[in-house]
């Protein structure tokens, strides 16, 4: 089955909002086992949706937009689509009913404009949404499905998983495929796919598909099967080549493993950022129940910071510099002294544009994680970005604690 998705609205085309949910869409339409074809934005105006439609349906089966359903003005989905498949506009009572009972919980009267929300062509099956007020629909001939959905991305979720999710299933002829993801962290993405050639070769031969998904938080790697024993397999094998650099599956994280690995031993971690700005400390206290294991962190920004709360001796700092590895060693002497955690991490670093000094370019950083009984400190150089330096310096000593333990 061949898919393909259309996001409408102008705010998308200058870049107002961002589109998240065509991602979410094709995420799950593929898994369903759909082919996605073609992904495409486009404005609120009537032309553009028939013609976006008209070009898709020669070569998809099943079309979904998100958008266009607000009751303001400039969003003429509902019109459009019931002159393109017929029908006139008419109240769908269940829709209707909803929406006075969102209105009523909130002690708001429901005027005319929210009551147009329930209007629906009477060609299509409309898809309640118990979320906000605008009904999804679906259109359905005998040689194509057509869904369309609210822009909310809560909203839209909402009617995919309650509505269409079931529709598909029951409906839908067509076998699903299997995936799963192992996440790393430590290796390079080129390094990955040279240690992997002779792997993809097995994977390609027993009609698995590969892809690598890089981001400063580390490589996704995603095998997808329609054998799941295949998959299986792979997957397990995968993760005995690649050993250490594997640290979890699926929508497993770096900070939601070491977050588990801590609170599993009874341990809690304390942090000293400089260049990181408290980013790691964020990425840690993101996940639920991090007071379990975190005791504070501190952004030792400036020098006088660094010595005066962490102890770190202005005599290191003229003598190194407070990007070294001496200052960094110092910095977790202080969150021992500071905290008094089972696990210290410092950072320091030049996260850039500027402050590269001879010999320490931009991206130059000194990462150190320690115990009571052991203590790593490394030197690492990122590249030139301000803000990807920061996430990979986080996430780079998050990878560090979780060897550490």
């Amino acid at each position: 089955m061949k898919a393909a998705i259309i996001t409408i609205g102008d705010e998308l085309l200058i870049g107002q909002v961002v589109d998240t949910n065509s991602a979410w869409l094709a995420e799950k339409l593929t898994e369903l086992g759909f082919t996605i074809t073609t992904i495409v934005t486009i404005p609120d105006e009537a032309t553009a949706i028939k013609a976006a439609i008209s070009s898709l349906l020669d070569k998809n089966n099943f079309i979904i937009t998100t958008g266009g359903l607000g009751p303001t003005s400039d969003d003429i989905t509902k019109q459009t689509l019931a002159d393109l498949y017929g029908g006139k506009l008419v109240f769908h009572e269940e829709s209707l009913r909803n929406i006075e009972h969102l209105f009523s919980k909130r002690g708001l009267p429901v005027s005319e404009t929210n009551k147009k929300q329930a209007l629906v062509p009477s060609s299509c099956l409309p898809l309640v949404n118990r979320y906000g007020t605008a009904p999804g629909m679906l259109f359905e001939t005998k040689d194509h499905i057509l869904v369309t959905l609210p822009g909310v991305p809560f909203e839209m979720k909402g009617i995919f998983n309650d509505e269409l999710l079931p529709f598909l299933n029951k409906r839908l002829q067509h076998q699903k495929l299997s995936r799963v993801t192992i996440n790393t962290f430590g290796i390079p993405e080129s390094f990955l796919s040279d240690k992997l050639a002779d792997f993809e070769k097995e994977l390609k031969a027993n009609d698995v598909k590969i892809a690598y998904l890089p981001s400063p938080s580390g490589i996704r790697i995603r095998l997808t099967s329609k054998s799941k024993d295949k998959l299986t397999f792979f997957a397990e094998e995968l993760q005995k080549r690649l050993g250490e650099h594997v640290f979890g599956l699926n929508d497993d994280t770096l900070p939601k493993i070491v977050s588990e690995r801590l609170r599993k031993e009874k341990k809690v971690l304390a942090v000293a950022e400089s260049c990181t700005g408290g980013y790691l400390s964020h990425l840690i206290t993101k996940i639920p129940g991090s007071s379990d294991i975190f005791n504070g962190g501190i952004v030792a920004y400036s020098n006088e910071i660094k010595h005066r709360v962490l102890g770190v001796p202005v005599s290191i700092m003229e003598t190194h510099g407070a990007v070294s590895k001496e200052t960094v060693n110092a910095m977790l002497d202080g969150v021992f002294k500071v905290y008094n955690s089972d696990i210290a991490v410092a950072i320091s670093g030049i996260a850039g544009p500027t402050g590269a000094t001879p010999g320490k370019p931009v991206g130059t950083t000194w990462i150190g994680v320690a115990s009571k009984t052991k203590r790593v400190v490394k030197l690492y150089t990122f590249g030139n970005l301000r803000e990807i330096n920061i996430q990979r310096a986080s996430y780079t000593a998050l990878f560090e604690v979780l060897k550490l333990l």
